[in-house]
């Protein structure tokens, strides 16, 4: 079985940009002032997950 690839994160100047390769050996690049938009909204999506998490927990105790 291949070792996985890995997509690569960078800035071209001031814009983000993601690259990538997919199974076939197409390179697929992300990149625009839109890009930390979903990034962006995982975080927050994951930060409330884990405060409501937390919450719970100490209301159990």
């Amino acid at each position: 079985m291949a070792a996985r690839r890995r997509g690569r994160f960078g800035f071209f100047g001031p814009i983000p940009q993601y690259s990538t390769t997919t199974r076939n050996g197409t390179r697929v690049s992300v990149g625009g002032c839109c890009l930390p938009l979903p990034i962006g909204c995982l975080t927050l999506v994951a930060s409330a997950a884990a405060t409501a998490v937390s919450v719970a927990a100490r209301r159990r105790l």
